[in-house]
């Protein structure tokens, strides 16, 4: 059994934690949204298509995804630090290849498949690593650490601009990619792997004996175990609809707008809206699902999405009406990634927690990379984004629907059920939750029955 102190050391290390995967998730994902910086320059010098241009950037985000599933089992077996630095190997590689290109293939070799392997440390070894670190606030921890996310794309591709501006778009590629790789190698040295001590788990005495009496078993399955399980596709299937629907948005809302007739920089500007909401909505939709729990979180944040798509149809020209979608839509854009971590981590537990969010992220890479590509074919079928606006709102439907269906599986919803009854109940079967409050003051209703709160 741990010591107090030992206990505080660790709880205290975590906010470094969250720091470090912080810094790492700016410098990684704002590095590689610098592709569309990078674009007309590339198209002004070689004058490839835009279309043959951006198939890199796609094969970069759905490579990224698979090979996700891959960083987040290395991290399971060897820890984040060792995943981060071989990964940030091939980004700041990636990077400085680009400098050199002068063919199309090799955009694609650079860009869609060093950036790639480089960009797949982004988000399952980092937020299963912040996940094992926080048994308690996961959501606030979480929403820290996915603003790393927002604030590099809002902060990198200005640097991107700039050094174009002062010193060409081959030289400013080599410095994104050794500054990119300094500055993660060096964030990356603080990562640590951490756990939640068995001794701290809240349990009760029959759902431990009709496990077999292994604790373990209670909320803690291996990738091969979660993969059979219907809770499993049913989650992978709520994040390919939800990410469906919204990277149509974050695709075609500036298009949209400039093709109703507002100005492109008011257009622009809706963006930037929906950016900033969701960059802001990050915390508090963390602490929303750390007190009333995930499941009831999901679905108030995909409603808000289903309501969203509904409304942009019949916003017309109205300034007003669009930035009202904006900020409904930034709201629930917002809570995307934080439901990933906690979803996965508060069902399957935390063993191969690394791999489950790399599969169930590359299910959502894969939503969001085919809303875009079918919401472009109806708009050159129909020439508007009415009906692939309309499709999207389908896709958050189903997503809406499917997020009522996601619980505990097994004896673990079992004994959820019987546990969320009467506290009085559960006061009296916990076997050592009690011992659990006095020394680490948990909330009585973070855990019930060895299941957290869904």
């Amino acid at each position: 059994m741990q010591g107090a102190g030992e206990r505080n050391t660790q709880s205290h290390y975590g906010y470094v934690i969250v720091g470090s995967a912080f810094v790492i998730a700016a410098v990684i994902v704002g590095t590689v949204f610098t592709f569309g910086v990078f674009l007309d320059p590339l198209l002004a010098d070689f004058g490839w298509g835009r279309g043959v241009l951006s198939g890199a950037w796609s094969l970069c985000f759905i490579l990224s995804g698979f090979l996700g599933i891959l960083a987040g089992r290395l991290s399971d077996r060897f820890g984040p630090r060792r995943v981060v630095l071989i990964c940030n190997l091939f980004l700041g590689l990636g990077f400085a290849m680009m400098s050199r290109v002068h063919a199309i293939w090799q955009v694609y070799l650079f860009y869609g498949g060093l950036v790639a392997i480089g960009m797949s440390a982004s988000i399952a070894p980092l937020q299963s690593t912040v996940v094992r670190w926080f048994p308690r606030r996961r959501g606030v921890m979480l929403g820290i650490f996915l603003m790393g996310l927002t604030s590099g794309v809002m902060i990198v591709p200005l640097v991107a601009n700039w050094l174009i501006g002062m010193v060409a778009w081959r030289t400013a590629y080599l410095a994104l990619g050794i500054g990119s790789f300094l500055v993660i190698s060096l964030a990356a040295l603080f990562l640590k792997r951490g756990g939640v001590a068995k001794d701290e788990l809240a349990c009760t005495a029959d759902c431990v004996e009709r496990r077999g009496g292994n604790l373990e078993k209670m909320n803690e399955l291996s990738f091969r175990e979660a993969f059979r399980t219907s809770q499993f596709w049913l989650i992978s299937a709520f994040f390919f609809f939800q990410c469906f629907a919204m990277m149509i948005i974050m695709t075609h809302i500036v298009s949209h707008a400039i093709n109703v007739g507002i100005a492109s920089t008011t257009a622009v500007a809706i963006l930037a809206v929906i950016g900033g909401i969701s960059s802001v909505m990050v915390i508090p939709e963390g602490f929303l699902a750390d007190r009333i729990g995930i499941r009831k979180t999901a679905i108030i944040i995909t409603s808000v999405l289903v309501v969203a798509m509904a409304w942009l149809p019949v916003t017309g020209q109205k300034i007003w009406s669009l930035l009202l979608f904006a900020v409904m839509f930034g709201v629930a854009f917002g809570g995307l990634d934080v439901l990933l971590s906690l979803i996965t981590s508060r069902i399957f537990g935390l063993i191969a927690l690394g791999a489950i969010i790399g599969f169930v992220n590359f299910a959502l890479q894969v939503g969001g990379a085919m809303g875009p590509f079918i919401a472009g074919i109806m708009f050159d079928l129909t020439g508007s984004y009415q009906t692939a606006f309309l499709t999207g709102a389908g896709a958050a439907v189903i997503a809406l629907m499917i997020a009522l269906f996601i619980r505990p599986f097994g004896e673990n919803a079992d004994c959820h059920e019987r546990m969320t009854r009467k506290k009085e109940s559960v006061t009296n079967g916990m076997k050592c939750s009690g011992e659990l409050e006095k020394r680490e003051g948990l909330p009585f209703d973070e855990y019930r029955g060895g299941v957290a709160v869904l």
